[in-house]
């Protein structure tokens, strides 16, 4: 279902338990990016 607004209204805001998803989801994607070129920057250097 979708959520629908007015041209003259402001978009609908978003939740903050929903917003605090999103930052610890890119938040534990940006750790686990570093862990696998770090993993793989040891396993290519020897």
């Amino acid at each position: 279902m979708k959520e629908h607004t007015k041209p003259n209204e402001p978009p609908v805001e978003r939740p903050d338990e929903w917003w605090y998803r999103i930052y610890l989801a890119v938040i534990a994607t940006t750790i686990v990016v570093i862990a696998l070129l770090q993993g793989f920057t040891y396993y290519f250097s020897n």
